[in-house]
């Protein structure tokens, strides 16, 4: 990076070798691989590139914000300072490899994911000529993923099969936008900005209306977790804004109808067209609700508490703050609480 005068890093690259990398620091400067809290990443897990030493500009000129913000103090040489590349790297046994920038990291349905991990693989398709991928917000101001590809006349469905064969489920794009070319800035780069808004409303595909009485329940649960007039076969549940929360509203209901679902199925097959064939029939076997009399043995973390044999017992205490912002009504937290104690038996 030119914030550290000409070069950082150097290696002799060897054709042979699979993957390309950017070397080790050179003289006077030092280079760290940090992830939360600046903690030193190992090897083989990815971090912000960091890079402190002799060569280290003094920062951006009349731009004092963004020079507090990417100069920073070095954690490891005191009085010294570093700069924040914003590149996602990380150590290999041949040095230092490129990932990615950092702002092309996103979280998509728990999983933290690589945007140009997902580009790499549309690129390497033979009915791609160009492809780029963003984050956007879909209907349930979820973060999803947005894939651009050209030419305009690529086969949406045949790209979502062949991705299907290298990455998983939750970083197959959910929106698809097709372009005869891709927006670029000056220097040759995809201008990310100018790209088109996708069509969230439509999403990645038609309607296509539920045809047996097991996809006309899960529509119908779909359309009333999710909060829509309706919903598809072939639409994607955490598109729609379904989270692992909506998916346990969604599997209670279906319980009530005298069928059960397992959580993993939904995330591996979350449409119903794919789904409807995970669904069984629930038992409807009752558990006994009433209040369980005698001995009841201790749960795991009871027994750790007792065996840590603590000084003054009464000081250990785990708490949480709620907060709503018409208050609560203390009578019915005190009844809700009661209710959680006589159900069960282990809090008792």
């Amino acid at each position: 990076p030119t914030e550290n005068t000409v070069v950082a890093t150097s290696a002799e690259i060897h054709p042979e070798e699979g993957s390309l990398s950017i070397g080790r620091a050179i003289a006077n400067t030092r280079v760290y691989i940090l992830g939360e809290g600046n903690q030193v990443q190992p090897e083989g897990v990815a971090g912000e590139l960091c890079v402190a030493g002799r060569g280290l500009a003094r920062g951006y000129l009349n731009r004092e914000d963004e020079t507090a913000k990417r100069f920073v103090a070095d954690p490891f040489v005191p009085g010294e300072r570093m700069y924040r590349t914003g590149d996602l790297v990380k150590w290999t046994g041949g040095g230092i490899e490129y990932i990615g920038r950092i702002d092309q990291q996103v979280k998509v349905r728990g999983y933290r994911i690589e945007l140009s991990e997902i580009e790499v693989q549309l690129a390497q398709l033979s009915e791609v000529q160009d492809a780029a991928v963003t984050a956007v917000k879909d209907k349930g101001g979820n973060t999803a993923i947005a894939a651009y590809v050209t030419p305009e006349s690529a086969d949406i469905e045949a790209l979502k099969s062949a991705l299907k064969e290298t990455l998983p489920d939750y970083m197959i794009p959910a929106f698809w936008v097709t372009l005869n070319e891709l927006p670029v800035t000056a220097n040759g780069k995809v201008d990310r900005k100018a790209l088109p808004e996708p069509d969230i409303e439509a999403g990645s595909g038609e309607y296509k209306a539920p045809t047996t009485d097991m996809e006309e329940l899960l529509a119908g649960i779909w359309q009333d977790v999710l909060g829509m007039s309706e919903v598809g076969v072939t639409d994607n549940f955490f598109s729609l804004g379904g989270d692992s929360i909506k998916g346990i509203q969604m599997a209670s209901r279906l319980n009530q109808h005298g069928w059960k679902l397992e959580m993993k199925d939904l995330f591996q097959h979350p449409t119903i067209e794919a789904l409807t064939q995970y669904v069984e029939r629930a038992e409807g076997k009752q558990a006994d609700q009433g209040p369980v009399e005698g001995e009841v043995i201790l749960t795991p973390i009871q027994r750790w508490f007792f065996e840590k044999n603590f000084t003054n017992k009464h000081h250990w205490n785990q708490s949480v703050m709620l907060h709503a912002a018409k208050g609560f009504d203390p009578e019915r937290v005190e009844k809700t609480l009661q209710a959680l104690i006589e159900h069960h038996d282990a809090l008792r």
